[in-house]
């Protein structure tokens, strides 16, 4: 009703008024400066599809479409209060401007900067930062990632040094596995390496030590000139940066270089004032037990003790002082008892908080549910569950297995129906599972999983904080038994069943027989029986016998003083 109410639209006059006209119903519409009926429906007339608008300007005209573009745009850019040149920075311009002039005045004239290789770089590598931001926080596999390493190995040997570090953090960020390909993009590092900055040789020791890559060719070049820069040029590397160097540097065990390593320590002594409480809980205990010259580590602890590191935030981020400081204690005691007094009650006090409830960041709810006949299992796990949050990650939570291949363990431990527990609290370390023992209950086996990640890259070495962890472990009295991945990785179900319930049976059969044992060895100390008083001889009294006839009695020597003087010999 409201479009027949309309009058009839005319045709406007143009030169296509031949053509036919097409009209767009539109609502809300102005009529005569004023608003028409909210129902109400105006035919707007409009192009036929397939041809521009007819408020388009025409190129019969004399007027093109770029000159239309470029009047529109100045018009838009003289109505809006910022104009397009306060989108970029004065630096941007002037890197365009030096650009332009270049080309510009170019022997062989104006060149361009298009090129197909160009573009293809781009996409890759956005194609590459969108894929990651998918996955980040979990592993990478399926056929987008097989794709996107085939075309990083082809098109390695185009990137430059900060493009090579972009791709090799992209694929160490999402933890994907393919030795080839990171060792393909290695392999272009040493092209740049002269004119690296200390910052991107920081890099990329930082990505060697997170995917476990244990080159010593690659370290040692990188090393090399990371010592020229640190020592000769006034390329200084921030404090936070240092730090991380030096966690690499320790977790890839680099001490091929005595002199690097001496003089990094040096450097890092003399820079030990900027380390602030944060810092100094990011150094990690490998780095302080295995890496540090004796005079860095005091002046470490020195400073750890001045900024009361790890006491200072909300969260207390102690896991790694924790650490160092039972590797102190536990190895280098002589030096621990050398340290000033104020330092000493520093490491008590983490000794004391490692030792605390683990702040009681799990809560349980009392289970409503008798214990049963075996007694307080559930309670004593309760009240365990209570001591083990954020050992392995500070002040907020934590997780009790260590890897999927650690749940995969404790399943099969659960379906043998042997009793057991995850992530026990010793020292500050969780240590994996601890079984039962079934045949006598007061004896524990631990079982130790060494997943994948727990060794560097294409070798069956464990990395220096998982043997760093063993040792301690085994400093405060536990006999680890190791479940390693290349052992357990290829069983079938039936096998890990097997696999485990062997390890189970070995060490029952070992407790028992020390069981027998010890029971020997007491029956042999034990004592004889008692003697009935009515069977024994009657006690004689007490009489002093001697030595050479016990059924004489003794003779008692006289002093010479009291001896009397024989009489003289009478002379006949």
């Amino acid at each position: 009703e409201a479009m027949e109410s309309q009058p009839a639209p005319t045709a406007p006059t143009s030169p296509e008024a031949d053509a036919p006209l097409w009209y767009s119903p539109q609502t809300t519409f102005m009529t005569n400066g004023e608003p028409t009926s909210p129902g109400a429906t105006t035919l707007v007339p409009t192009a036929p599809p397939g041809q521009p608008p007819a408020d388009r300007p025409g190129s019969r005209r004399g007027r093109t479409h770029a000159g239309a573009a470029i009047v529109a745009i100045a018009e838009e850019e003289a109505a809006s209060p910022t104009s397009r040149k306060d989108m970029y920075s004065e630096q941007e311009l002037e890197a365009a401007t030096n650009s332009a002039r270049s080309k510009a005045g170019a022997a062989e004239g104006w060149t361009s900067d298009f090129s197909e290789g160009g573009l293809q770089m781009r996409d890759f590598l956005q194609d590459l930062r969108k894929s990651r931001d998918r996955e980040k926080g979990r592993q990478a596999n399926g056929p987008l990632w097989l794709h996107l390493a085939a075309q990083a190995k082809n098109m390695a040997d185009k990137l430059n040094l900060s493009q090579l570090i972009e791709v090799l953090k992209l694929f160490c960020s999402v933890r994907y596995e393919d030795y080839e390909l990171y060792m393909r993009l290695l392999g272009e590092v040493p092209h740049y390496v002269k004119k690296a900055s200390a910052e991107q040789l920081c890099q990329i020791i930082r990505l060697l030590a997170r995917r476990r890559l244990r080159e010593r060719n690659y370290v040692d070049m990188v090393v090399a000139h990371l010592l020229e820069k640190i020592r000769v040029t006034e390329d200084t590397l921030s404090a936070r940066l240092l730090v991380k160097t030096a966690n690499a540097l320790a977790a890839l065990e680099c001490r091929s270089q005595p002199k690097f390593v001496e003089h990094f320590n040096r450097h890092l002594e003399h820079r030990i004032e900027e380390l602030d409480s944060e810092l100094c809980c990011m150094v990690s205990p490998v780095f302080l037990a295995n890496y540090m010259s004796d005079a860095l580590r005091r002046s470490f602890l020195k400073r750890c003790a001045e900024t009361h590191a790890g006491f200072q935030g909300p969260d207390y981020e102690l896991r790694n002082l924790a650490c160092g400081e039972l590797c102190l204690r536990k190895e280098l005691h002589s030096f621990v008892a050398s340290l000033p007094p104020f330092v000493c009650r520093y490491l008590d006090k983490v000794k004391a908080h490692a030792e605390f409830d683990k702040w009681g960041s799990v809560v349980l709810p009392t289970s409503v549910a008798p214990d049963g006949p075996k007694g307080g299992e559930r309670q004593e796990t309760n009240l365990a569950l209570l001591r083990k949050a954020s050992t392995a990650t500070g002040g907020r939570s934590g997780d009790i297995f260590s890897s999927e291949m650690h749940r995969d363990v404790s399943a099969c431990l659960t379906h043998l129906g042997i009793e057991h527990e995850n992530g026990v609290v010793s020292g500050p370390y969780l240590i994996d599972i601890v079984a039962k023992d079934m045949v006598n209950p007061t004896r524990r086996i631990i079982f130790e999983v060494n997943a994948p990640h727990h060794f560097y890259e294409g070798t069956r070495t464990l990395v220096a904080e998982q043997r760093l962890r063993h040792r301690m472990l085994g400093r405060l009295g536990h006999k680890l038994h190791m479940v390693d991945a290349a052992d357990w990785r290829p069983l079938t179900a039936a096998a890990k069943m097997t696999f485990l319930l062997k390890i189970q049976q070995e060490q029952q059969d070992k407790h028992s027989e020390e069981y027998k044992q010890e029971a020997a060895a007491n029956t042999v100390r034990s004592k004889l029986p008692a003697i009935r008083f009515d069977s024994a001889k009657q006690p004689e009294p007490l009489k002093l016998k001697s030595v050479k006839d016990l059924s004489a009695p003794i003779s008692v020597p006289v002093p010479p003083s009291l001896r009397r003087p024989k009489p003289p010999n009478s002379a006949r």
